[in-house]
């Protein structure tokens, strides 16, 4: 509910700060008082359009102020609040709008600054407005929508179609994300398929190159090996100038065996040079079984260079190494395998959708069927309400178009009325006369008085053209909706001003040839004198002994 509403420098009010209670409270006073100001100020704070022209002359900014109570915030409320990151002080929800004289302006709820476009989100959860198109929820068929199902209890209903059209609507979007790709995707696979070919085709090993060129690099070296083991056998062998290296280590040993027998410090000499000559015969024996080992290919060294060029253009290709390539080809496989399957999940996913569509739209029927029902039992209960507020003739429907299946069913929902015999029934949005769209507010709002989530109902204009049974009515029905709901009014009728909770008198003077409006809380005396000049146009002993008795009445 709305506690406080603070306005300072706006139109013709320097700082007027009124409290506001729950139930029934209503504003009177003098035409040209200032009664709307407090309305368009109201506006403001939630959401409507800053104009400089509101500011009060020679001051720099207009501040207007509203403190709500928020006990029960609706599910919409509270999504506005957290995405915003908004948090309440003990219930208390504090908006701030602020309007230089330049036409800047800004907006703050509990500190925190904010586009006007969220304000007046937050603003559509906390007043309705009526008599002024500004803040009237009820215009939108998407609100109408919401109410009827409230007050058909079709709410477990729609939860039900909310979660089947939440996950049909998955299904589709995965469908979606595979038939938009698929050209594109189809191309990406045959190219990758391209490339996997050409990996299988050459089927490298891992660690495959590093052989090759060892063994490109034994084989390339062969004829080096070659002449190098030559010589070394030329060097140990006999040619025509020098005896074998053996037969010379044989004939010195033959030469130490002989000094041995004269000295036998020869002996160790003797057995170390035997030593020797049996290590040379070994190393020679070895030296010429690698010599006939050897073998020169020029066919198998070709192949290993084309082998050693196909690995190498693999490697520019996929990787910087060998096992990159392979990596890269295990890769290509998986992706390949998963498009193959991709025919399958799409199948899978089409038949999973035509069962979820099934179901939501059953579910969608069922609530349309409800719906419908409700909407026959509603429609004359508004009819007789709107009568009983003073028009005539008039006729209330709710209009159902089938749409296409979505979160809220298959229903587009119109309120429609008729306000006079003979007319065509319009769309409520269309109705022009404030005072007729404040009744037919106060009819509907009195039939979903315990089912609409919106904690405050401002009513203007909600009296003009009408007086006697009538505006007894509409003050009776205005009280009796205050018990679910705080509702203000501005009034120029004492039945509806009698009737009311708290009374709230708006009055203009002028100082130094400036005006200013004030609002005051009026009670007792006071309030009967209001009372009383509404009856009368005058305060006289006549007219405040009828306004006591209507007060009485109305209590």
């Amino acid at each position: 509910m709305l506690h406080t509403l603070r306005i300072q420098n706006y139109a013709l009010i320097d700082d007027v700060e009124m409290q506001f209670t729950k139930g029934f409270n209503v504003l009177t006073g003098e035409t040209g008082a200032g009664k709307s100001i407090v309305i368009h100020a109201l506006n403001l704070v939630l959401g409507a359009r800053a104009s400089s022209d509101a500011v009060r002359s020679g001051t720099k900014q207009a501040k207007i102020d509203a403190i709500f109570q928020v006990t029960h915030p609706s599910a919409i409320l509270q999504s506005l609040l957290s995405e915003n990151a908004i948090e309440l002080e003990e219930d208390e929800l504090h908006i701030t709008r602020m309007v230089s004289a330049e036409g800047r302006s800004r907006a703050y709820v509990c500190g925190s600054l904010l586009p006007v476009s969220v304000l007046a989100a937050i603003g559509d959860e906390l007043i309705d407005l009526h008599g002024q198109h500004e803040h009237q929820s009820l215009l939108r068929p998407d609100r109408q929508r919401d109410v009827l199902d409230s007050y058909s209890a079709s709410l477990p209903l729609l939860d039900k179609l909310h979660n089947a059209a939440r996950s049909l609507t998955d299904t589709q979007k995965q469908i979606a994300e595979l038939e938009s790709t698929d050209r594109e995707h189809t191309r990406h696979m045959e190219f990758l398929k391209f490339e996997l070919e050409e990996i299988e085709k050459a089927a490298p090993e891992p660690g495959e190159d590093l052989t090759l060129e060892s063994m490109r690099n034994r084989i390339t070296n062969t004829e080096a090996v070659c002449q190098a083991t030559a010589r070394i056998g030329e060097s140990l062998s006999d040619s025509e100038s020098t005896p074998a290296a053996t037969d010379q280590i044989g004939t010195a040993s033959r030469e130490l065996e002989n000094l041995s027998t004269l000295d036998p410090a020869y002996t160790p000499i003797l057995e170390a040079m035997e030593d020797i000559r049996e290590q040379l015969n070994a190393q020679m024996a070895e030296i010429q079984q690698l010599f006939d080992s050897i073998e020169y290919d020029p066919q198998e060294l070709d192949a290993i260079n084309v082998r050693l060029n196909l690995i190498r253009d693999l490697k520019r290709k996929y990787g910087d190494t060998l096992e990159t390539v392979l990596a890269y080809a295990d890769e290509a496989r998986g992706k390949i395998a998963a498009y193959e399957d991709r025919d399958s999940n799409l199948s899978s996913l089409k038949e999973q959708e035509t069962l979820q569509h099934e179901k939501a739209q059953k579910i969608a029927r069922k609530l349309s069927a409800e719906r419908r029902k409700n909407a026959q039992k509603l429609a004359p209960r508004i009819t007789t309400l709107l009568q009983d507020l003073g028009m005539d003739g008039a006729s209330f429907d709710i209009e159902f178009k089938e749409t296409s299946l979505g979160l809220s069913g298959i229903d587009e929902i119109e309120f429609r009325l008729m306000a006079n015999p003979g007319e065509p029934a319009k769309a409520l949005r269309q109705v022009a006369s404030g005072g007729e769209i404040s009744r037919i507010m106060l009819a509907i709002k009195s039939v979903f008085a315990e089912t609409d989530a919106i904690p405050t109902l401002i009513f203007d204009e909600i009296d003009t053209g009408v007086g006697g049974a009538v505006a007894n009515q509409i003050g009776l029905r205005l009280k009796s909706l205050a018990k679910n709901h705080q509702t203000i009014c501005i009034t120029h009728l004492p039945q509806i001003a009698a009737a009311a909770d708290s009374h709230y008198h708006v009055s203009k003077s002028t100082s130094r040839n400036k005006a200013t409006t004030q609002v005051t809380v009026i009670e007792n005396t006071k309030r009967v004198e209001e009372v009383a000049r509404l009856l009368d146009g005058a305060i006289t002993p006549l007219s405040k002994d009828h306004a006591e008795a209507l007060l009485k009445k109305l209590a």
